[in-house]
């Protein structure tokens, strides 16, 4: 069953490699404005977007933790991680910052299949 209220924004792009990462989180804050519930899903490098302290200073770039974290203040609370892809890269939940849930690639098919909508970056 699809709920039309739900949008999924599956993130795959590293944070520094591609403007996707940040053009998700405009969306995400875009669909939010307008009361839409987002659920965005970090997936394959795109689990670095939610490394806590990140040194971006070679990057010349915002924090991306710092930008994710403010997510909360748009009511935006649904930020996944997804499991094989933290033990992919070594990661632990630790390594995480503190908003973001892990959850298996099933449970991300499952949010797939019910949302009214899914974009990938």
């Amino acid at each position: 069953m699809q709920n039309s209220n739900i949008i999924n924004l599956i993130i795959s792009s590293s944070p520094f490699s591609q403007i996707d990462g940040k053009e998700s989180v405009d969306l995400a804050l875009v669909c939010a404005a307008f009361e839409q519930k987002v659920n965005l899903i970090f997936v394959d490098q795109g689990i670095f977007h939610l490394i806590n302290n990140q040194d971006n200073s070679e990057f010349y770039d915002k924090n991306h933790d710092s930008q994710i974290k403010a997510l909360e203040f748009y009511e935006i609370d649904q930020v996944y991680a997804e499991h094989e892809s933290i033990q992919a890269f070594a990661l632990t939940e630790g390594n995480l910052i503190e908003s973001s849930q892990v959850i298996n690639r099933k449970e991300i098919n499952q949010m797939v299949a019910s949302a009214q909508h899914t974009v990938t970056f």
